[in-house]
């Protein structure tokens, strides 16, 4: 009978893996986020099944193909155990191991480690067709080299900050020179009596991003500053600050 169900319960997450959705699961991850130092032979991990009940648990990394499958997942990694029941209120550690791969050594490299939810079936009605509510989310995994140069913690001070007008419209942009990737969550930009709240995102090691500023028209003659959240490599907020410089390029027209 069991055999019947874990059957079912395979076939399910082969078939409706591309159809889950990130949600807010029962069992989740303690970590919001997991480093994986390149000197190291595993990272371990805790996952805690918060439910009355039992469930059933896969596990893989991707690339970053977000309707990726444990079939057709290209990361080099190896999660043990990769599936797995757990019972009701407890917890389970889980390792993930680097197979080898020809990673750049001067910079970070992003995964995504996905876990689907499966909560269990009824026995009692094993043999006919049951809908199961699967829940999916993913977490960034970070590779990173011992070879990058600067300290983690000290990454809020390699950004850079620009204020340029493209057409009519204001823009912030923002340049991380360090090797690290940077998890930008808020950020706000005031000069004088303005302030504009932009919504950022993650910037990759050596490169840059930028935002729209909504209602903001930048005087080169007043001070203005930028404050902004990232998160940390604990999964926690932290906070910073900086002095934005004008774009040295004209307006694009």
């Amino acid at each position: 009978m069991f055999n019947r169900i874990w059957k079912k319960i395979v076939a399910a997450i082969s078939m409706l893996a591309l159809q889950t959705s990130l949600a807010s699961a029962s069992v989740t991850m303690v970590n919001t986020r997991v480093i994986y130092p390149s000197s190291a032979r595993e990272v371990s991990f805790d996952l805690s099944n918060q439910d009355n009940n039992p469930n059933v648990i896969q596990l893989w990394v991707d690339s970053s193909d977000m309707t990726s499958t444990p079939d057709n997942a290209d990361a080099p990694f190896v999660v043990s155990p990769p599936m797995f029941r757990m019972e009701p209120k407890v917890n389970q550690t889980v390792r993930i191991t680097f197979t080898g791969a020809d990673l750049p050594q001067d910079r970070e490299s992003v995964f995504y480690l996905n876990m689907v939810q499966i909560p269990p079936v009824d026995a009692a009605n094993a043999d006919q067709n049951q809908m199961l509510v699967m829940l999916r989310n993913r977490v960034k995994l970070f590779y990173r080299p011992s070879t990058i140069k600067g300290k983690v913690e000290n990454v809020a001070d390699q950004l850079r900050f620009h204020i340029k007008q493209v057409g009519a419209e204001w823009r912030i942009s923002a340049e991380n020179s360090s090797g690290y990737f940077i998890s930008l969550i808020s950020g706000k930009v005031s000069s004088g009596a303005q302030e504009s709240l932009f919504a950022p995102s993650m910037i990759a090691p050596s490169s840059s991003a930028d935002w729209e500023l909504k209602n903001f028209k930048f005087d080169a003659q007043q001070p203005a500053r930028v404050k902004f959240s990232f998160i940390n490599d604990y999964g926690g907020v932290s906070d910073g600050e900086s002095t934005i410089l004008p774009a040295t390029l004209p307006a694009v027209r």
